[in-house]
């Protein structure tokens, strides 16, 4: 009797002889189709235990394959077949339900070896299916298998953390729960991933600390052992089940179990049918934490050794779904060099590709571990920053900028062609909440910044005051109350939005400083993040409880009145001078955002003022 019937599929007829041969030896029964259209006309009328396809076929090829065949057979094993150069389209066809895939070329023994222990896993299914429903009383070893089968079957880690943070409530009858995991298996710090039920996941903290819950919790938790804590939340009080995820030694998250249906107890039955399931839990995280490693090592240009653009892409659309669901923000950075291609022309190719694997090291050393650098092509490049405002962008944006220029890498001494450096960055939400939104913003910010007041006019070695004056020059005559007005609508727009942080840089003068005053108690009172530095003598007028810095007027070598706001939000300068004769109050104002960028952190970088990525 055979050991199995197995179906191969490929267009070559070596492979599929070599196949059958190989197989037949082993005591498999074999069966051959020459196309994908051949394959899914056989399993209309028989069965298969497994099936061996080629990846790359004309018609439908291995991937449209495994689609088709788990539509109609959800459950088949199937095992794809690939060359070296396929593994990225091997990967993609594995979430879409392949069990398995070899490279070629093969030997005997890795088939066998392979098919061997689909076999040998589908023997274990198939004889715990037969022995659930010979006795009714493995009818929850059932239910947790087939929970746990779904957990092996997902090697994106956060829908894994959602289904895990499911199946230990189902097991616990728990109606919350919560769960902290590490996301790189050298990393030991837990952070919160997923979230259900009674839960207010703001409230949550990202990172959890276990030395905070209890003298023996620690012990207990990497000892492996769940733990009973008495929990006041939301304005009561109550009780949870916290429950390890270990692995081989090593802690891999923490799950909490809260709000028990019909206001029971966790008893030693939760504790252990938690513990049980955790311990699938924990295997099958792992799994995903090694398919992530395998991802980012598949997915990087061979050059330069960035990431390439799709899987770019795809991470920040995961970071949209995870900003959306935690009230996160994060940032894109773009980088653009003008003279690319002409430096191409005038060097070596080795040369050439020195050039470039030195750009993306510099660029990548001014990055935090977080940071994901990507590459869209030779002369463009992006940036994804996680939990980073439109701030914390602009601060990334000038060390990546400082980086490159100082590094030579612009100059062109190879080819005798300079390059020019354009960056721009974009916030969620306040700048959109899709990633074609962000990537619009980011292209029109490229437009805005080549034709910024600070390029067109050769601004940004001037020393400060001496800029002022030169924009003033560009002042046009307004009425006094003009510069109040606006700092007065500035101020309560900023009010308006706490969250945001900001730097807001006020010269006020005698005519703004009553305004100025009344604006920033009202920012005292909403708790708002803008960090607001008042270029003036101190004064009693302004609440002392409000986080300002002063800043004598003498330490800037000017007494023009002014206001700068860049942040998260529209970016916004203003300077008034007064003119002679009738004509009023000089004015200047602009939303130019690289310009209003360069004024204020030409101010903090003048002043000393640290700001924070």
């Amino acid at each position: 009797m055979p050991k199995a019937r197995i179906l191969a599929v490929d267009d070559q007829r070596y492979f599929r002889e070599l196949i059958e041969g190989l197989l037949s030896d082993e005591g498999y029964e074999v069966q051959t189709a020459s196309s994908g259209e051949e394959a899914l006309h056989i399993l209309e009328r028989e069965d298969f235990e497994i099936i061996v396809t080629d990846l790359v076929m004309p018609g439908i090829d291995g991937s449209q394959l495994v689609k088709r065949i788990k539509e109609r057979l959800p459950d088949q094993e199937i095992v794809m077949v690939t060359g070296v150069v396929d593994v990225k389209t091997a990967v993609e066809a594995m979430k879409q339900g392949a069990t398995d895939y070899i490279l070629k070329p093969f030997d005997r023994k890795t088939l066998a070896c392979s098919l061997e222990k689909i076999l040998q896993r589908r023997r274990l299914r198939d004889e715990h299916a037969r022995l659930m429903t010979e006795n009714l009383e493995f009818m929850s070893v059932l239910s947790l298998y087939e929970r746990v089968t779904g957990l092996f079957s997902t090697l994106a880690l956060r829908p894994l953390a959602e289904r895990l943070i499911e199946g230990l409530c189902l097991e616990t009858r728990a109606q919350g729960g919560v769960l902290w995991v590490v996301e790189d298996l050298e990393q030991s710090q837990v952070k919160l991933l997923s979230a259900r039920g009674i839960i207010r996941v703001e409230e949550e903290p990202e990172e959890l600390d276990i030395t905070s819950i209890g003298e023996d919790f620690e012990k207990s938790i990497l000892d492996g052992r769940s733990v009973v804590r008495s929990l006041a939340r939301y304005g009561r009080e109550g009780e949870a089940l916290y429950v390890p995820l270990r692995h081989a030694g090593s802690l891999l998250g923490i799950a909490r179990l809260s709000d028990k249906l019909d206001a029971d107890s966790f008893d030693d039955r939760d504790r252990a049918a938690a513990e049980r399931f955790v311990g699938f839990g924990a295997a099958a995280v792992v799994n995903a934490l090694r398919f992530r490693s395998l991802e980012r090592r598949s997915f990087r240009d061979p050059t330069t050794r960035a990431y390439t653009h799709a899987y770019f892409e795809d991470v920040v659309r995961n970071e949209i779904q995870k900003a959306s669901r935690f009230g996160h923000r994060f940032s894109l950075i773009q980088l653009e060099l003008a003279g690319v291609a002409d430096m191409r022309r005038g060097c070596s190719e080795v040369q050439f590709t020195e050039w470039l694997q030195a750009l993306v090291q510099q660029a990548g050393s001014a990055l935090r571990s977080t940071d994901l650098l990507a590459i869209e092509n030779e002369a463009s490049y992006r940036v994804l920053l996680p939990e980073t405002d439109a701030l914390g962008a602009a601060v990334l944006k000038q060390r990546i900028r400082e980086t490159i220029e100082s590094s030579d890498l612009l100059a062109g001494q190879q080819s005798g062609c300079p390059l020019k450096l354009t960056l721009a960055s974009a916030t969620y939400p306040s700048d959109g909440t899709q990633l074609d939104m962000l990537a619009r913003i980011l292209l029109d910010r490229l437009e805005e910044s080549r034709a910024s007041m600070l390029t067109s006019l050769a601004l940004a070695e001037n020393p400060f005051a001496e800029l002022l004056e030169t924009l003033l020059e560009r002042a046009e005559p307004e009425p006094p109350e003009v510069p109040e007005q606006i700092a007065d609508f500035l101020l309560n727009d900023l009010a308006r939005r706490p969250k945001d942080r900001g730097l807001l840089f006020v010269s006020p003068g005698s005519r703004l400083m009553p305004v100025v005053s009344a604006g920033v108690e009202r920012l005292v009172e909403c708790g708002a993040h803008v960090e607001v530095v008042l270029v003036a003598e101190k004064t009693h007028e302004i609440d002392g409880r409000a986080p300002i810095t002063w800043v004598a007027p003498a330490a800037l070598g000017t007494d023009r009145p002014f206001l700068f706001y860049f942040g998260d939000g529209p970016a916004y300068a203003m300077l008034t001078a007064h003119k002679s004769g009738d004509e009023g109050l000089g004015f200047f104002h602009t939303s130019d955002r690289m310009l209003v960028e360069h004024l204020v952190f030409q101010l903090q970088r003048d002043l000393g003022i640290p700001v924070k990525a």
